[in-house]
């Protein structure tokens, strides 16, 4: 009977921590450099990253098109404001990330 207990117990907090576990995944940064479709990097660019949930996060782009923004773990759709044609990907984790967005014309 007391092994029993001891497995009951054990599996409670198993459980707990599975349960605790999405609240501990928090945004971090991730950075890289933005390129345009022309795969020139986009400089002082106004950039959005929205996830599939619907959140978006505004970001901007510096004069080398250099970029660092902090995202929860997930995948987002980047759009450019300068042009609605074109779109790319960026990937958000629980840790710093270095990763380079290459905006691409937009499937019709």
């Amino acid at each position: 009977m007391k092994r029993f207990h001891r497995f009951a117990l054990g599996l409670c907090f198993a459980a707990m921590a599975a349960l605790a576990l999405p609240s501990l995944v928090k945004a971090d940064i991730v950075s890289g450099r933005v390129f345009g479709a022309d795969d020139k990097p986009l400089v002082s660019a106004m950039l959005t990253a929205k996830s599939a949930k619907g959140e978006a996060v505004n970001f901007k782009s510096d004069a080398s098109g250099n970029f660092s923004v902090y995202l929860d773990p997930g995948k987002y759709t980047v759009t450019y404001s300068g042009d609605a044609t074109v779109e790319g990907t960026v990937e958000g984790y629980p840790q710093p990330f270095q990763q380079d967005i290459h905006l691409k014309k937009k499937a019709k």
